[in-house]
């Protein structure tokens, strides 16, 4: 162990020493300004993902594209050829050097520096997976509603319904399940293959199917060290359960009780004088969850519109480490991403069977996020399961919908 962290700050120390003398004996040779792609490669599976470099004084800025989605990076480093592009909430860094006129590196997780994932990038390159005069014809227009089966490493299913759109011949997309979405996806077609990916600086997915008939989809989907089994059907009526019906309370309670310390280590509950006679709506979440940093971006900006109309909203962040100071230090860059400003309180360790003891009147805890919605008596009214983020389209306007009009009628209740 002690030989371990020896050669950990040694490497530490050693890297350090390379960079400060790269700085002192090596301009900063400039990434070229434009669009980019790059390729993700390991274990034989290749997952491009698009991005543009963009130039703020000396700084590169560095923003990931995702269909109709754009992702800015945080404040990049910079030292000889070899820029840092971190992405704060997703605890990541894009680490490029510069090799001729292309990009190669890695990226890791600050926490899980040893996994790395390498990556090569050219500039001017605007397309996904084909160079469009490359893109041989096919029979099939993957745009519509498909009902989808993903079956686990465990050969469990998970239901799931996947909806497509071309444009301008890029295929558009996301896979809606009843825990979340899987955000932007974006793609090509050529053939009869169907191929989609998505990376905005946390896990890159990929998306790899065959028509085997007009309205008929088999492949795979997962990330680059594993991957599901995915069949879909076409049907433009596919549609999941109502996201309102999966978690309830269990018999016998009408209210949520729970004693959570905020980010200063203050015990809060729900009966405290701040929440009195006020609705409030709390989120069941976690820093690390992509659908749960979509719902903190609505949540946001709802919250500082709506405020002073006697509504509170209250964050039960579950995080990877069962630690506040680890809690805290990840809610501070995940708060100023998306203008939280609303109360956080620290609930343990992300783990839905935890979740679940630690809420015992909701029959369990089946996702990150879950929202309820509390009346001005402490009486839960709703519990709506998961997220339908930006990426859902008319999904997520249907959701806000909802949701301004449960609380509207929450606030007019005397």
């Amino acid at each position: 162990m002690i030989t371990q962290v020896f050669k950990s700050h040694w490497h530490a120390i050693l890297f350090g020493l390379l960079a400060l003398l790269a700085s002192c004996s090596a301009p900063q040779s400039k990434v070229a300004e434009g669009n980019w792609r790059g390729v993700f490669s390991e274990n034989g599976r290749e997952i491009p993902f698009n991005f543009s470099i963009s130039y703020s004084g000396s700084t590169p800025i560095l923003t990931y594209r995702n269909a109709n989605d754009q992702f800015v990076t945080d404040l990049a480093t910079s030292s000889g050829d070899t820029v840092v592009f971190p992405v704060d909430v997703y605890d990541a860094r894009l680490i490029t050097i510069k090799s001729g006129n292309k990009l190669v590196g890695y990226w890791s997780r600050n926490s899980d520096s040893e996994r790395k994932l390498k990556f090569e990038a050219h500039p001017d390159e605007n397309y996904r997976f084909w160079i469009p005069d490359q893109i041989s014809s096919g029979s099939y227009d993957p745009s519509d509603k498909w009902d989808v089966i993903l079956v686990n490493s465990d050969s469990s299913k998970t239901q799931a319904v996947a909806e497509f759109h071309n444009e301008s011949d890029r295929i558009f997309g996301t896979i809606l399940t009843t825990t979340g979405d899987y955000r932007f996806l974006e793609g090509q077609i050529s053939g009869e293959n169907l191929k989609l990916s998505s990376f905005s600086g946390g896990a890159a997915s990929l998306l790899d199917l065959q028509f085997v008939a007009e309205d008929s989809l088999v492949g795979t989907f997962g990330g680059v060290y594993n991957s599901r089994k995915f069949y879909a059907k076409r049907n433009e009526n596919a549609k999941l359960p109502d996201a309102y019906a999966l978690t309830y309370l269990k018999e016998g309670y009408e209210t949520l009780d729970f004693s959570f310390p905020d980010l200063d280590g203050k015990p809060v509950t729900l009966k405290d004088k701040k929440y009195q006679d006020k609705v409030k709506i709390v989120t069941i979440m976690g820093t690390w969850c992509p659908n749960c940093m979509d719902e903190s971006a609505f949540l946001g900006p709802w919250y500082e519109q709506n405020k002073d109309r006697g509504v509170e909203v209250i964050a039960l962040s579950f995080e990877q480490e069962d630690d506040l100071e680890f809690a805290k230090a990840r809610f501070e860059k995940f708060s100023k991403r998306f203008g939280v400003t609303y109360d956080v309180l620290f609930a343990g360790k992300a783990n839905k069977k935890s979740a679940s003891e630690k809420l015992p009147a909701l029959s369990e805890v089946l996702s990150f996020p879950t929202t309820i919605f509390i009346d001005r008596e402490g009486k839960v009214r709703k519990i709506h399961t998961g997220f339908t983020g930006p990426a859902t389209g008319i999904h997520y306007e249907v959701f806000k919908e909802e949701f301004n009009a449960i609380v509207d009628q929450l606030i007019a209740e005397s």
